[in-house]
């Protein structure tokens, strides 16, 4: 044996039997994790936030509030031709963008309203790995592997990259992760809770007011847990919380567009992206691919300004939609649900932006080779509760399913990634293990 491989297994060797002390405490982990998510991104975001108002990105949320504020409205959106005004708008879900008007009301349209929202998104970053290391420990994880689950979350570049934007990822994140905690109580709670359905129906109606997928996941997940402790009354405590929180946005979207939209009016252009002559599945393929980018520009520039004129637009992009659906042909639909399960679960290999860079590919590579190693290491020890891992694979099972029937960007693989890490912390668990026992000196794995 080298020097070199006595003095590595001799490093590996000392990490093991520290965190073999350590995992005896488990809110000194918790503490390290949120404290290294916090760190990381107070870094990023001193290097990469725009808080400019001239040139930050606020995406379709903040310019929907900008547009009510300035004039004097509901959210709203601009016409291409600014001769024609603004118009009423549904087109995203409507959480983040009343977040951005509520800054704006107080604080204009400011680099200071910026700052606040990234100290919000932070926070609920801050929340998300307490999150994981918490249904990581609910799984039956040891307290390093959700320490290690925590700290690939942590640190990983797309999550931390995140904060420093105005996108509704951490949002997302924080709404899913807990709904899945909330399930999970609610299935295994030695007592029935009221206020545990209560708490599943108001967040899984946050959540749908923040992601649209979020309207069918967030029932599924109430009525499941519901049915797993065969208790009726609950699951009608948790659909009533669910239709009040969702009835002020239904009412108000009715009032204006006579229609029932409980989360967005943008399903016609989001089906169309994933079902279109020229795509492969990805929505950003469809977005700036040429002739679908024309295509699409065509389609809008066909709908005349006037009333309804959101709706109108998405239902010229649903009629095509259906269009194709009708003629595409079987073999081709089969073609388009596979390649959008390989662009979430893999990577949008079009959007070389951001998967063509080493610093996606290879955290990608790593965290997911551990993936592999913790769900084998998982199987072969028998040690899970299963209600807990029902709930992780029911979770992924239904966010891959709402993304291949509609269509797949690069960053809706940061909707499964956070129950994956939970896996990668086993998997990079058991490779500690493995490497201090080599070492001759492995970690206390009682304590842990």
């Amino acid at each position: 044996m080298t020097a070199e491989v006595v003095r590595v297994n001799g490093v590996a060797g000392k990490a093991g039997a520290w965190l073999g002390e350590l995992a005896a405490n488990p809110r000194a982990l918790l503490f390290i994790v949120m404290a290294v998510t916090a760190l990381a991104r107070i870094a990023a975001m001193i290097r990469f936030a725009d808080i400019h108002p001239a040139t930050a990105n606020l995406w379709e949320y903040g310019g929907q509030a900008l547009c009510a504020l300035q004039n004097h409205t509901d959210l709203c959106g601009r016409y291409a031709n600014k001769a024609f005004g603004v118009f009423p708008s549904a087109y995203m879900p409507p959480v983040l963008s009343y977040v951005w008007y509520g800054l704006f009301a107080v604080f204009g349209d400011t680099a200071f309203a910026r700052c606040l929202f990234l100290a919000l998104g932070l926070a609920m970053a801050i929340a998300n790995s307490g999150l994981i290391f918490r249904i990581a420990q609910r799984l039956g994880a040891s307290n390093v592997a959700a320490l290690f689950a925590g700290l690939i979350f942590a640190l990983y570049p797309t999550f931390v990259y995140v904060t420093t934007m105005y996108h509704n990822t951490n949002f997302a994140v924080l709404l899913e992760l807990s709904l899945a905690l909330l399930t999970i109580e609610m299935i295994e709670a030695p007592k029935l809770d009221w206020r545990v359905a209560a708490g599943l129906g108001f967040v899984a109606g946050l959540a749908t007011l923040n992601r649209s997928e979020m309207m069918i996941i967030g029932p599924v997940a109430f009525l499941g847990a519901a049915a797993w402790r065969r208790t009726p009354k609950m699951a009608a405590i948790a659909i009533l919380v669910f239709a009040l929180t969702l009835s002020p946005w239904v009412a108000r979207n009715y009032a204006t567009f006579h229609k029932f939209i409980p989360a967005a009016q943008s399903s016609g252009y989001n089906l169309w992206k994933g079902y279109n002559p020229w795509t492969n599945g990805s929505g950003n393929y469809s977005e700036t691919y040429g002739p679908s980018e024309a295509r699409a520009d065509q389609i809008r520039r066909s709908v005349a300004p006037g009333p309804m004129y959101e709706t109108r637009i998405q239902e010229a992009f649903s009629t095509e939609f259906k269009t194709y659906v009708t003629h595409a042909g079987l073999p081709r639909l089969i073609q388009l649900a596979a390649n959008k399960f390989a662009l979430l679960w893999a990577f949008d290999w079009t959007d070389t932006d951001i998967t063509g860079r080493i610093t996606y590919r290879l955290p990608w590579a790593i965290a997911n080779a551990l993936v592999l190693i913790g769900a084998f290491s998982l199987y072969r020890s028998r040690k899970v509760d299963m209600p807990v891992l029902a709930v992780i694979l029911g979770a992924l099972t239904l966010f891959t399913a709402a993304y291949v029937t509609t269509d797949v960007h690069s960053r809706y693989r940061m909707h499964i990634e956070p129950f994956l890490f939970i896996f990668a912390g086993i998997g990079a668990e058991a490779c500690l293990t493995l490497a201090a026992a080599a070492a001759g000196s492995p970690f206390n794995r009682a304590k842990a």
